[in-house]
């Protein structure tokens, strides 16, 4: 696996420096997960246009029916869209992670307005730049969706497949869990965010980086521009979601600064 583990070690830097983010120390409040949430929800949206059009480079619509080339790559994605489209949340309902972020966000007080009303555009069939143009969505958060669809729109699965992998670092569920659970009380619970956290948690134990990399693999064969365009690609990804986080430490630290 050559050619992963020489990705593995260009990426590396990278990925140490959002896992160990300064804006996790800085969470520490009710006003500061608000403000997190309410600026990393549309990753949580656009995630999911990434996956969805990655699990259709898999599917085949054709009538008479065959059999899938990919099956284990087919079952892969499938089980990850299933969990994340179709979830069931503390209560026995059935929706998605990003319905239940949302229902997190509600229950402690977060805005939801600005990414309902950016979802219903899109739902009316207005363009994603558009959309966020009007509702003012920050010009960080702008640049990362949008470079989520700039590879979408390749049409290249190895693209799609290199940020899937390599690039979508989510948040760090164990250190946010710990914060949410030192700023929940009876006045004031998080039990709809601390279920979906170790959700995440729960979910991340299952061993999926072999069948990413087969992925990978099947979709890079022996082409040597593919796998550089991987590596290229999973670098742009991570720089994008540095941006962000440090974006959005920065936005939680001067409101910290203002309250004093």
């Amino acid at each position: 696996m050559p050619h992963i583990k020489r990705i593995e070690s260009e990426l590396s830097e990278l990925q140490y420096e959002i896992r160990h983010h300064k804006l996790y120390s800085i969470l520490k409040t009710p006003e500061d997960v608000k403000l997190f949430m309410e600026h990393h929800v549309y990753t949580a949206w656009d995630f999911m246009s990434l996956l969805k059009t990655l699990q259709l480079q898999f599917v085949t619509f054709k009538l008479p029916w065959v059999p899938n080339k990919y099956p284990e790559i087919f079952k892969f994605i499938n089980e990850i869209v299933a969990a994340e489209e179709s979830d069931v949340n503390e209560l026995g309902q059935t929706k998605s992670h990003f319905e239940m972020y949302l229902d997190g966000m509600e229950q402690i007080g977060a805005n939801t307005t600005l990414i309902t009303t950016f979802t219903e555009l899109i739902e009316n069939n207005i363009a994603v730049s558009k959309a966020a143009h009007l509702v003012y969505i920050p010009s960080f958060i702008k640049d990362f969706i949008e470079f989520t669809f700039e590879i979408i729109e390749t049409g290249k699965p190895h693209l799609m497949a290199s940020v899937f992998i390599f690039g979508r670092e989510d948040i760090n569920s164990e250190k946010v869990l710990n914060v949410v659970s030192t700023i929940a009380t009876e006045e004031n619970p998080c039990n709809k965010l601390t279920f979906l956290l170790n959700r995440y948690l729960y979910l991340k134990q299952d061993n999926h980086r072999a069948l990413s990399y087969k992925m990978l693999r099947e979709l890079c064969g022996t082409d040597m521009v593919k796998w550089e365009e991987v590596l290229t690609v999973a670098k742009q990804a991570l720089e994008h979601r540095i941006i962000l986080w440090d974006n959005i430490y920065h936005i939680i630290n001067t409101n910290k600064e203002e309250l004093v």
